[in-house]
């Protein structure tokens, strides 16, 4: 009943997240599965990314009218090839080395979260947004999101959704949109990458608590797309921030000294 309970409010919670911001969703699934529910870091890993991948997976179909395709397929498509380059390396890695870069990834995207709450207005762009970077650094950090994607589980949103409003020139809410599609495509990538690779030989893979906390993350998530136009962005972000700022200290802690 107690691990139901957390699966539930983390479910909503982690949707939330995505609904609102497009990003949060394996950066914070990681610490449920691994910290509170007690699963093994290397199963964490790959549970917080089935979960992802199934939120986003059915937010960016419901999102299908803000989601920019070229942009989508660019990312996907690079995050795809990334995510196979490094799931070979992510199944053979220490898990406790592992912990140790997940806790720093959460550290840069807290700050991230919090910088973009601080900065300029998102733009107020078509869709179709005309694009400010070149074709080539796309393709390089998709890749390297990919990359992220199998070593440490994490969909990448955080940062896709700068790239996406910054780089890329595209609307808050497209931006949204877009992300979800890629964190699906690059998260199912990853999945098969660490299969193909072995990385679930020996894994204690929890379906039904991937089951039920991707099932309320649903729910969590069709909420904070209706809440996002409603709350202040900023205010959101930076709530955010700091609780992925307190997750990174609580993980890297644990993990360096114990506990």
């Amino acid at each position: 009943m107690h691990d139901l309970l957390i699966e539930l409010v983390a479910g909503l919670a982690v949707g939330a997240s995505m609904g609102l911001l497009g990003a949060g969703g394996a950066i914070f699934t990681v610490p449920v599965f691994g910290a509170l529910l007690g699963h093994a870091p290397k199963d964490a890993f790959l549970e917080a990314l089935a979960v992802t991948g199934a939120i986003a997976a059915v937010s960016a179909v419901l999102a299908a009218g803000r989601v920019d395709r070229r942009r989508a397929l660019l990312f996907a498509g690079a995050g795809i090839v990334g995510t196979q380059a490094a799931a070979p390396v992510a199944v053979r890695m220490d898990a406790r080395v592992q912990v140790v870069l997940f806790a720093m990834v959460a550290g840069f995207a807290a700050w991230r979260m919090w910088s973009s709450a601080s900065g300029k207005s998102p733009p107020t762009a078509s869709v179709e947004a005309a694009p400010r970077g070149g074709t080539a650094g796309t393709l390089l950090l998709g890749f390297a999101i990919g990359m992220l994607t199998s070593v440490l589980g994490v969909g990448g949103g955080f940062l896709l959704i700068p790239a996406l409003v910054l780089r890329e020139g595209l609307a808050m809410p497209v931006a949204v949109g877009t992300s979800l599609a890629v964190i699906a495509v690059n998260s199912t990538a990853g999945l098969l990458g660490q299969w193909w690779s072995g990385g679930f030989a020996a894994s204690g893979f929890d379906l039904g608590a991937v089951g039920t906390t991707a099932g309320f993350g649903l729910l969590g998530s069709w909420a904070g797309a209706r809440l996002a136009g409603r709350l202040p962005q900023a205010t959101v972000r930076r709530a955010f921030a700091v609780l992925l700022a307190l997750v990174a200290a609580w993980m890297a802690s644990r993990t360096i000294f114990g506990g």
